[in-house]
């Protein structure tokens, strides 16, 4: 994200999210008590660069949740409503690469199903990398031991995103009747500090609810 904002009539220059990164990884390095002094500089350039309601908006929603059983694994599929898609790109486009979710549970059915942690019997994670080339103009979806999906458009690695496909989730020899439950979420954690810190305090929230199935035998 572009950072352009005016103080006492002068332009604070154009700084990307990488160089943000990279500066405050140096400063905390560096010795000397004023480094932090620098480090809230640049917090505070990110939290008023751009007001929050610019980022305000509905975020990621799991719908059309279908589970069908293989063998002992569980193949989900599902469609994913996407919010936020202007505060997504702007960050690609600055050379940030995001970590991208989608994460599965077996559980228990109630109670122990509305209690968090409690109850579930497997879980199980895929992440996908995604990342923008400028010299190329293209979008790329990078999996683990995969070759990595090039988009030419913005567009076209949306519509990837909005499925989710054959998740692959294991279901424990003898496990009690349970239903699965969907998520999809950015990793925030996975974000340079700059942009950690700014998802935190401006509550962007890059993740959806909790989706279950119904319970299944």
């Amino acid at each position: 994200m572009n950072i352009s904002h005016c103080l006492d009539g002068g332009k604070v220059p154009t700084v990307g999210w990488a160089a943000l990164a990279g500066s405050a990884a140096s400063l905390t390095r560096r010795p000397g008590p004023w480094r932090w002094s620098v480090l809230l500089g640049i917090l505070l350039v990110c939290l008023i660069a751009r007001p929050a309601t610019a980022w305000a908006g509905d975020t990621f929603h799991v719908e059309q949740l279908q589970v069908k059983a293989q063998g002992e694994t569980m193949s989900i599929s599902a469609q994913i409503v996407l919010g936020k898609l202007a505060l997504l790109k702007e960050i690609l486009d600055q050379g940030v690469t995001l970590h991208w979710v989608a994460e599965a549970e077996w559980r228990e059915p109630a109670p122990f199903a509305f209690l968090p942690g409690v109850g579930v019997r497997s879980r199980v994670q895929r992440v996908w990398r995604l990342h923008y080339y400028p010299l190329t103009n293209q979008y790329a979806l990078l999996d683990n031991g995969q070759e990595p999906q090039l988009f030419a458009h913005w567009s076209a690695l949306i519509a990837v995103l909005s499925e989710v496909r054959d998740l692959r989730l294991p279901v424990p020899h003898g496990a009690p009747r349970g239903a699965v439950a969907l998520r999809v979420y950015v990793d925030v954690d996975a974000l340079p500090l700059p942009l950690r810190l700014r998802a935190l305090l401006g509550h962007w929230k890059l993740e959806s609810e909790w989706t279950s199935s119904a319970v299944l035998p």
